[in-house]
């Protein structure tokens, strides 16, 4: 299939597949990249890095002492988050409660409370801060954005509310997952 300039804006350049639904759920690419699918296009992304790993097994690690992981709640991997039936998206880790990941039934997809995103270089701005808009008009009530390069990370609890954190800065998931909480100093532990 051949690719399609999506949105230029200055540098920006985003491309995509053209390609229906079905045909994107239908398709298995074998080119080493990740797609999210938004309004007929596939989009390409890189995925999670080897050198990230170790913040996924910080939070998997505190999160597994926690009473929603007891419950049956997952924080799942780059899996898909269909947003509406036109787009699908692919967080870095998104929480799902047992019932949410039991559903089975393609007429309902479950909306994750809670996702988290590891910013890498190569994430454009304009990017970054569109899925902010399209995680919180879903229904997702929590988004942690992780800065690597920074050692930072951003919290938001709306489209309007946010705070940055550094260092010994705690921050937390409340109000989708209340009693998980780090500092930015645990997360970036080796």
């Amino acid at each position: 299939m051949e690719s399609t300039l999506l949105k230029t804006s200055g540098q920006d350049a985003v491309i995509g597949i053209p390609m229906s639904k079905q045909q994107f759920l239908n398709w298995n690419p074998d080119d080493g990249f990740l797609y999210e699918f938004e309004n007929g296009l596939a989009i390409p992304t890189d995925g999670m890095k080897k050198a990230e790993r170790y913040l996924v097994v910080n939070i998997q690690d505190k999160f597994a002492q926690l009473k929603a992981y007891h419950e049956g709640g997952r924080l799942l991997a780059e899996t898909d988050c269909w947003l509406t039936d036109n787009q699908m998206r692919r967080p870095d880790l998104a929480f799902f409660s047992k019932e949410a990941i039991r559903v089975v039934d393609d007429s309902s997809e479950p909306i994750p409370p809670f996702v988290i995103e590891i910013i890498s270089p190569s994430d454009t701005v304009q990017h970054v801060e569109q899925k902010i808009i399209e995680y919180f008009e879903a229904g997702v009530q929590v988004i942690w954005h992780i800065h690597p390069e920074l050692r930072m990370v951003r919290v938001f609890t709306s489209l309007r509310r946010n705070i940055t954190c550094f260092e010994n800065d705690a921050f937390d998931a409340s109000p989708a997952i209340p009693d998980l909480e780090l500092t930015v100093e645990e997360l970036f532990t080796l």
